[in-house]
């Protein structure tokens, strides 16, 4: 064998035996590697992190405002709207506590809470009931840690002749009965006694109640915090020694009751619609009066 023959022929093995005996790639039909189970690995299939939807914003709800009747009567429940706004990508659940500020005091808590479920992106209002106040004057109420305040005033009491009106120390009233005319018959010391009314007036009496609901001894409205109106005109009640049918009221036990006639003179023109009841008197915790209608 010449020379050239033989190099030609030693690099062609030399060539052979530096691939060690590695296999090939594995390929798919289309040339694509693959690995020994044949799952493709080319760069363009999607990996899991960029199949998966993107994660949703966190829930973020917020009161945005809240409100209360202009006006509220004493003795009665108002309601309290809260309007929830949730910005977040979830929808979340809320709880918040109602706080109240009555007349000149701070700010305190209440048994209220405000309760709702806010879907993404969406806003509720949500009302509750706020407990009764016994007395005359302004209200705030707002939830804790929000800035929203709304504001309110209760004032008096507006009910029907019948009805009746619990007083903050636990006293019920009532005024029934309410008679307007000319002549007044009640029991004096001398038996049933008939008595005029002076200055040519006419007679509106009614009956008022009072019993004592608490556990404890509380005061009842004296006949000096009722009058008779008609309009601005005041009518209060008329002394009559021996009446025996009087209303007293004063210091009544627990259960006690203490109920009588509450007469009073009216000008001789007044008519029974015309006219309403009142009570008006200011206690330690402020003041309280309600009003009967005596219109049909």
């Amino acid at each position: 064998m010449d020379r050239r023959a033989f190099l030609a022929t030693a690099a062609a093995v030399t060539a052979g035996c530096g691939q060690d005996g590695t296999a090939e790639t594995a390929t798919d039909a289309t040339g694509t590697a693959t690995d020994s189970g044949g799952t493709a690995t080319d760069a363009a299939t999607p990996t899991a992190a960029s199949a998966t939807t993107p994660t949703a914003a966190p829930a973020s709800v917020a009161v945005t405002d809240v409100s209360v009747p202009s006006t509220i009567q004493i003795g009665t429940e108002g309601t309290l709207s809260v309007t929830l706004a949730n910005t977040g990508g979830r929808s979340a659940s809320f709880t918040g506590a109602v706080e109240s500020r009555v007349g000149t005091g701070e700010w305190a808590s209440t048994d209220v809470t405000v309760e709702g479920s806010v879907p993404a992106g969406e806003t509720v209002t949500e009302t509750v009931g706020l407990p009764s106040n016994g007395y005359v004057e302004p209200a705030s109420y707002r939830l804790a840690d929000a800035d929203p305040v709304a504001r309110t005033r209760f004032v008096p009491r507006a009910i029907a002749v019948g009805e009746t009106h619990e007083l903050p120390n636990g006293v019920v009233l009532s005024v029934s009965d309410v008679v307007v005319g000319e002549r007044y018959t009640y029991e004096g010391s001398d038996g049933e006694t008939t008595a005029d009314p002076p200055g040519g007036d006419k007679w509106a009496v009614g009956t008022v109640r009072a019993e004592n609901t608490s556990e404890e001894s509380a005061r009842a409205p004296l006949v000096s915090d009722f009058a008779f109106y008609r309009g601005d005109e005041e009518y209060s009640y008329r002394h009559l020694g021996d009446n025996r049918d009087r209303y007293r009221g004063g210091e009544l036990e627990p259960g006690e009751v203490s109920e009588g006639d509450l007469p009073t003179n009216v000008p001789v023109s007044a008519e029974r619609a015309d006219l309403r009841g009142k009570y008006s008197e200011d206690l330690d915790g402020g003041r309280v009066t309600v009003r009967w209608h005596l219109g049909e």
